[in-house]
């Protein structure tokens, strides 16, 4: 009797986490996000991302108002800890450049940062568009 107490915390522990875990698993970021981002010495950038979830994995495509991004592919999608993490390739009128987004996810909100291979970076912040009925 005396290992009641212990047995029954643990037991309290480990449903909590194994709940919670399954949680985050259950979290579906399908649909479309739509936010801002200052790109350097071009202005505010409007990007729009299209994630699509196909049983655990995630497929999307990237477009944004400066015309850089024409529904390019996302790669390497992963939404891991409430964060998630991709790459795509842009055209910036002179070279091919690889731009890594890592964004933390809040409900229908994303917030986080981009970066380019020589270190310029950019917050962005993105919110799920709402399908009207």
């Amino acid at each position: 009797m005396k290992n009641l107490p212990i047995i029954f915390t643990v037991f309290v522990f480990l449903f909590t986490v194994s709940n919670g875990l399954s949680y985050s698993q259950d979290v579906d970021l399908s649909g479309t996000w739509v936010g801002q981002t200052e790109v350097p010495e071009q202005g505010t950038d409007e990007i729009t991302l299209v994630l699509e979830k196909i049983d655990s994995e995630y497929t999307g495509t990237a477009s944004d108002s400066l015309g850089m991004l024409e529904d390019v592919e996302c790669e390497d999608i992963e939404f891991k800890d409430g964060t998630l993490t991709f790459h795509f390739s842009i055209f910036d009128g002179y070279e091919y450049m690889t731009v890594w987004m890592n964004l933390k996810v809040d409900g229908d909100k994303m917030s986080g940062y981009w970066e380019v291979e020589d270190g310029t970076t950019g917050a962005i912040e993105m919110e799920r568009v709402k399908k009207s009925t």
